[in-house]
């Protein structure tokens, strides 16, 4: 269940972002998951999960740590516009209802959206990397 659970939430979510991008995130951003082997440019957006945990009492239904990373340049992207961004992804990401209302079907459930962090660090040489991070409650079959 944990590679289905997990595979359904960030395809489905990396899909509807795309699908609901703010007006102050360009389009030449991609949204990308993170097990896929797809190439990444700077700037991009990378959904990744991890720690997945049964909810006890609720058949397929799990608790699952979604990180939701914003790749920049120093050299391409300002401080400033990548605090926007990522500003503007947390905004969106915040309206659950929204979400549940495009995402949740006969298979998929997502039953809330919760924030619980987010950081801004340098990466590597000359990049950036804020990493907003949440605890999905999802039922998947």
């Amino acid at each position: 269940m944990p590679n289905l659970i997990e595979d359904a939430l960030a395809s489905k979510l990396a899909t509807w972002l795309a699908d609901n991008r703010p007006e102050a995130l360009p389009i030449s951003v991609p949204i990308q998951v993170a097990n896929r082997d797809e190439l990444r440019t700077r700037p991009c957006i990378v959904l990744a999960t991890s720690d997945t945990k049964p909810v006890s009492g609720a058949r397929h239904t799990a608790r699952i740590k979604l990180d939701v990373h914003l790749f920049s340049q120093v050299d391409d992207t300002s401080a400033e516009t990548s605090a926007v961004w990522a500003c503007e992804l947390a905004r969106l990401l915040a309206g659950v209802a929204a979400i549940q209302s495009d995402l949740n079907d006969d298979t998929f459930c997502l039953h809330d959206l919760l924030l619980r962090d987010s950081a801004t660090v340098p990466d590597e040489s000359r990049g950036r990397e804020t990493v907003v991070s949440y605890e999905a409650v999802v039922s998947a079959v």
